[in-house]
């Protein structure tokens, strides 16, 4: 008896394990691609968090050590009063810049899995064209 199947001989449970082997896999590659994205991500995260307490860390010593010394050389031709608030100023501002950095590295915007959600999106739209 000759074979008449236009698909090589395969039956519909072969096919339907192979789809069934192949969503799986798929899955599979998702999930390793969205848990290397989000290890990404939370690196970025540590980093800005590290960043956030270093920033906070040198603003402090740097309001130490330079209102003391900046503030001494201005009150030289200032009043006291005047250096000490104009150093404080220049050392709270540049603290502040660090710490804001850190803080652009912390949001929470930063930790979307965007390449997940997109390959997830074509995956959805390559599956329901095939079956």
């Amino acid at each position: 008896m000759a074979n008449t199947d236009p698909h090589g001989g395969h039956s519909l449970g072969e096919i339907a394990g192979g789809l069934a082997g192949d969503v799986q896999d798929l899955v599979r590659g998702e999930l390793a691609l969205a848990r290397a994205e989000l290890d990404q991500k939370l690196h970025s995260l540590l980093g800005g968090a590290i960043s956030l307490v270093g920033g906070a860390l040198v603003a402090f010593a740097g309001l130490v050590v330079l209102l003391e010394g900046g503030a001494a050389v201005l009150a030289k031709w200032l009043p006291t009063w005047a250096a000490l608030l104009i150093v404080g100023l220049v050392i709270v501002v540049v603290g502040g810049l660090i710490a804001r950095a850190g803080l652009a590295k912390l949001s929470l915007k930063n930790l979307t899995p965007d390449r997940t959600a997109a390959n997830l999106k074509q995956d959805g739209r390559t599956l329901k064209e095939h079956v």
